[in-house]
């Protein structure tokens, strides 16, 4: 028996006295009954929407689906307040709010598009409508043209209107961006739109420095934002993007290599840090102090990396390993070498190629003779640092080791970590990732899409069951990383599949067109939980009372009869309802 059904349906037919309840006696479900101390039916209702049947999974928690986005999306209103709700969930199920709002999206690509007078229309009726959505955006839709640029949203609806904008394909945001308010499009770039490179790049140009700021200081800010903003050479500015924790790896490593001398606030960051994102970059900066803190081994030393390197650069490299805990090896104790070699070669060789552009050859050899490499490499860079075309070739050895093939390798190899690929590849060439982006995992992607430049992933249609269940990367308001769940179907999980490939859900087609009943009315039981709190009307519940009327009256043998069959009827809800109205009057 589905409890969550059950008592969704139960409020629906039940009187506020519970005289139905009383009278279905031993056929009323266990966790039903031991509920009847409770006060009122929608509260019976919300305390039971959790509690799903079935013995396996022996622990079943609620999880939100794409259905239920898409049915609020065309059954709750006011529509302020369903965007509201929405925005609150994504986060939690950013499955189900990507997945659920793919109809509104299409609704508002096909029917407003980048008209401005349609935008308008939904900017100033958003707060006040007290329909539902696609009402709203229909009435929009009828708009006639009108070139004029709409204001800068009202303080009310920022996040709301902000909130359909999201939903707009690359392409049509585009189209529109030319007709928005600057600060508009500022807060689009802010939360990670998909705005084109030159709308950014004229974002950051006419932003003021408190804008800048905000926006290298974002969360949800593509990589695009990040790197035209450390473009400006703002070291302020720059600094703010590189702490950023929400910043890629990638471009902090560009912001390394592009950098004559790293800003003081960076630098500091890299001293003071104990986080590989943070440190791992500097090997491109071509500072040796910083060099020194990216390889440093945190292991068998109470020492801070500040003081590490403070060591070293006032007492030299065997001060430095002074500060580290003998280990017992086959000879002996001995004390670890204080710097580890890279996971990738190539990140050595860039260590190099920066360190001698910037302090000449034999800072570099100082490095090589410090790290803890083969011999082989220590002796090919003996060579190099001896010969008079030893830079040449050292940027030629780092050329043949990087690149956008190298890229695609590491992310193709089982389990790539989310650092060391970036940090050695911080760019890539788009078109040799096309040519072969489709042999990549979700994961993958997900990895591709904190580089600048990268184009937007589409969201599949259909869950892939030989994949890894990533979709990629998500955007505001769900997650940065967007999986598909695992649902248990009573033989075994499989992965959750579209709802109804992003077409709307109407009340009639909840219960007119989903079988069972109880499927439908599981639903209709969780979107009345999710939207008792605020206040919402749910045409669900109004569609649901006239189906109920049509067929039961006020019969309160047949809303029994309805309640008994729920278990195990296999049609709809309103053939339920019909079923049950037709064998009481045969019976009567």
């Amino acid at each position: 028996m589905d409890v969550t059904a059950f008592v969704a349906l139960l409020d629906q037919l039940d009187s506020a006295d519970g005289a139905l309840l009383d009278r279905l006696g031993p056929d009323v479900p266990e966790r039903v009954r031991r509920m009847r101390g409770t006060p009122a039916l929608p509260a019976r209702a919300r305390t039971a929407v959790y509690q799903f049947a079935g013995d396996e999974p022996s622990v079943r928690t609620w999880r939100l689906t794409g259905a239920h986005v898409a049915c609020l999306v065309e059954g709750a209103a006011p529509a302020h307040g369903v965007l509201k709700r929405l925005r609150r969930l994504a986060p939690g199920d950013a499955w189900a709010y990507v997945d659920g709002t793919r109809g509104l999206a299409a609704l508002l690509t096909t029917r407003l598009g980048a008209n401005p007078a349609a935008w308008r229309f939904v900017q100033d009726n958003l707060a006040d409508h007290p329909g539902v959505l696609p009402e709203l955006v229909e009435a929009a839709g009828r708009m006639s043209d009108d070139d004029r640029p709409l204001p800068a949203a009202p303080r009310g609806i920022t996040a709301e209107f902000r909130q359909l904008l999201m939903l707009l394909d690359p392409e049509t945001l585009a189209a529109l961006v030319p007709h928005l308010h600057r600060r508009t499009v500022t807060d689009l770039a802010r939360f990670g739109a998909d705005l084109p490179r030159e709308t950014i790049a004229w974002v950051v140009a006419l932003a003021s420095p408190k804008e800048r700021l905000t926006l290298a200081k974002a969360r949800w800010s593509r990589p695009d934002v990040a790197e035209a903003l450390a473009a400006l050479d703002d070291p302020d500015v720059t600094t703010a993007v590189y702490v950023n924790r929400h910043t890629s790896v990638a471009v902090r490593s560009r912001i390394m290599a592009r950098a004559t001398t790293v800003p003081a606030g960076i630098a500091d960051c890299v001293l003071d840090s104990d986080s590989r994102a943070m440190r791992l970059p500097a090997l491109w900066s071509g500072d040796p102090a910083l060099v020194r803190a990216a390889l440093l081994y945190r292991s068998f030393t109470s020492s801070t990396i500040r003081h590490s390197v403070h060591v070293w650069r006032t007492e030299g490299y065997d001060a430095l390993r002074g500060l580290y805990t003998p280990i017992d090896t086959e000879t002996g104790p001995q004390r670890p070498l204080p710097l580890r070699a890279p996971r990738y070669r190539a990140l050595m060789l860039a260590a190099l190629v920066r360190l001698w552009e910037r302090h000449g050859v034999a800072e570099a050899a100082k490095l090589a003779d410090e790290v803890g490499i083969p011999p082989r490499d220590r002796a090919l860079y003996a060579e190099l640092f001896a010969a008079e075309d030893g830079l040449a070739r050292l940027r030629a050895e780092l050329a043949a080791k990087t690149g956008t093939k190298v890229l695609l390798k590491r992310l193709r190899g089982y389990s790539p970590t989310k650092l060391w690929p970036l940090i050695e590849n911080p760019g890539a060439d788009w078109s040799v990732v096309a040519k072969s982006g489709g042999h990549l995992s979700g994961a993958a992607w997900t990895q591709l899409g904190q580089l600048p430049g990268c184009p937007p992933r589409p969201l599949p249609d259909a869950a892939d069951p030989d994949g890894d269940a990533l979709v990629g990367a998500g955007r505001w308001p769900a997650a940065p990383e967007v999986h598909v769940p695992r649902e248990w179907t009573g033989s075994g999980y499989v992965l959750a599949q579209p709802a109804r490939r992003g077409a709307p859900l109407p009340p009639e087609h909840l219960f007119a067109d989903v079988a069972p009943a109880a499927t439908a009315l599981n639903t209709f039981g969780c979107l009345d939980e999710l939207m008792a709190a605020d206040g919402a009307l749910l045409r669900y519940r109004e569609h649901l009372g006239t189906l109920v009327d049509r067929h039961l009256g006020a019969s309160t043998e047949a809303r029994a009869v309805a309640l008994r069959l729920l278990a195990d009827f296999t049609g709809t809800t309103e053939e339920l309802l019909a079923t049950a109205g037709a064998m009481t009057l045969v019976a009567g």
